[in-house]
């Protein structure tokens, strides 16, 4: 059998960008996520970010290659980002789509929501206090 009569594999996307199958179900997964977390509280936000964060980190490659692990991965990916949409001020941004707890929010990029966050102005700094020597009795007990 010559190399022109096996059959051709579908070669794997080099880059996450390059699927547009996690695209679209990550459009529909991540505002799920997104409502199932909204009653937890930020303690459990946290815990389940960082849970979906290690899950990812160590089953990430099967998002881009396939295999053993990949919905695992995905699913953990979407509930990270859904945590991240309802905690990061402006949302979350990845592989060009964006997430934020404003329901009717068309935004390209969290940096669209500036106007909504004011800037913060820094603490005042209290002057400095004088410094007054301040001399002590000899030894009063002589």
């Amino acid at each position: 059998m010559t190399a022109t009569h096996l059959p051709q594999r579908r070669a794997a996307p080099t880059a996450l960008t390059d699927s547009p199958a996690l695209t679209v179900t990550l459009q529909v997964a991540v505002p799920l996520w997104m409502d199932q977390l909204r009653n937890c509280t930020p303690e459990q936000v946290l815990a389940r970010a960082s849970r979906c964060a290690t899950v990812v980190g160590s089953q990430g490659d099967a998002l881009q290659f396939g295999g053993k692990g990949c919905a695992t991965a995905f699913n953990a990916l979407a509930e990270g980002l859904a945590c991240a949409a309802l905690t990061a001020q402006g949302g979350v941004d990845f592989v060009g789509l964006h997430w934020c707890t404003r329901p009717a929010c068309r935004a390209a990029s969290r940096y669209d929501h500036a106007d909504e966050y004011p800037a913060t102005t820094p603490a005042t700094v209290p002057a400095p206090r004088p410094v007054v020597d301040l001399h002590l009795p000899e030894d009063i007990t002589s």
